[in-house]
């Protein structure tokens, strides 16, 4: 009975003796899962696992994580459709798919990865659908461009020419910022003769919310504007919508000039006789006047009110396109056209 006792005992403190000198026994777990999220955080891998070029087009391979001692090598599974250099630069050479297998050794250990490549036909024209679009501060409008071949494998790069009055995401979506007038461009990497990138352009006309509908029917009333050189047209519409937030008044120029002029809050226009501004201001009468009586007040009240209601943001600019172009000879030149197409259809 008692050697069991001693013989426990004698257990117990060998435990207790074993403990004591080795106190990060029982961490030792929480060490090793540390340890395996380092090594997969850490691991080697591609920049990308799957790449889409056009024909003619290159991109760069690169591999990450590397050990200074480590070698790298690429190859691909088919070269003639995409070949690959010995620093992993790749090229698509013809429409097709293929693999690029990147193999890393370190000494004796090798490990391999893997980059699938697509190579597609390049696109040789783009046009975006609208021309022009009118919206309102903090609305979007979403832009779509036609590309051609329909099978090409490359993306419209877009961009804003003036982001402070309208931005445009990578996918075409435009979002109004401030009032005026920029433009929108999608391009493609095919050039022109002179080596211009192809492009097709959007003019983006940002107003207040309340005045996009108004400003649609405008121009859906008015299809003789389409007789109208397109440079010259948008010329004039980017000085309209840029002269100031809120255009309110042009003088009849021959020469096209609109004699506005910015004041604190006010528009003013120039005329010949004199100038106009467009806040509110009470008559200038002479000092030996008579005194209007009730009836005098009340017959000039209507005309009064007339006279200080502030014209619509459509008025103003159909008042203007008329000081730069003869608008009635337009419209005439336009349903003659009209009569003859629709003569010729007839028959």
């Amino acid at each position: 009975m008692k050697k069991k006792i001693i013989l426990k005992g004698i257990i117990s403190l060998g435990l207790l003796l074993f403990l004591a000198f080795n106190p990060h026994i029982m961490p030792v777990s929480v060490n090793i899962a540390q340890a395996s999220e380092v090594d997969k955080i850490g691991e080697v891998r591609l920049n990308l696992k799957s790449v889409t070029l056009a024909t003619g087009k290159s991109f760069t391979l690169r591999v990450y994580n590397l050990d200074k001692d480590a070698k790298v090598s690429f190859k691909s599974a088919n070269p003639e459709i995409a070949s690959v250099s010995e620093t992993g630069v790749i090229t698509g050479n013809k429409v097709g798919t293929t693999t690029i297998t990147v193999t890393i050794k370190r000494g004796f250990n090798s490990t391999t990865l893997t980059c699938d490549v697509t190579v597609g036909p390049p696109a040789f024209s783009v046009k975006l659908i609208h021309s022009r679009i009118i919206i309102g501060i903090d609305q979007n409008f979403l832009l779509e461009a036609l590309i051609k071949p329909v099978n090409t494998v490359e993306a419209v790069k877009f961009s804003s020419k003036n982001p402070a009055i309208a931005t445009v995401s990578t996918g075409g979506r435009v979002t109004a910022k401030k009032v005026g007038m920029t433009y929108v461009f999608a391009e493609i990497d095919a050039t022109n003769q002179d080596g211009t990138r192809k492009f097709s352009s959007c003019s983006v006309i940002v107003t207040k919310p309340e005045d996009v509908e108004p400003l649609n029917k405008y121009f859906e009333d008015h299809p003789e504007l389409g007789l109208i050189p397109q440079i010259e047209l948008s010329n004039a519409l980017f000085k309209f919508f840029n002269s100031l937030e809120a255009p309110v008044d042009y003088t009849g120029t021959t020469d096209g000039s609109t004699g506005v002029q910015e004041t604190q809050g006010t528009a003013v226009a120039d005329t010949a006789t004199g100038s106009a501004t467009g806040t509110e201001t009470a008559a200038a009468t002479p000092s030996n006047a008579e005194p209007a009586t009730d009836s005098d007040t009340a017959d000039a009240a209507p005309e009064q009110a007339a006279e200080q209601t502030e014209p619509s943001l459509v008025e103003k600019l159909d008042k203007y396109l008329n000081t730069i172009f003869d608008m009635a000879e337009l419209r005439q030149k336009y349903e003659e056209r009209l009569q003859i197409a629709t003569g010729a259809s007839a028959q």
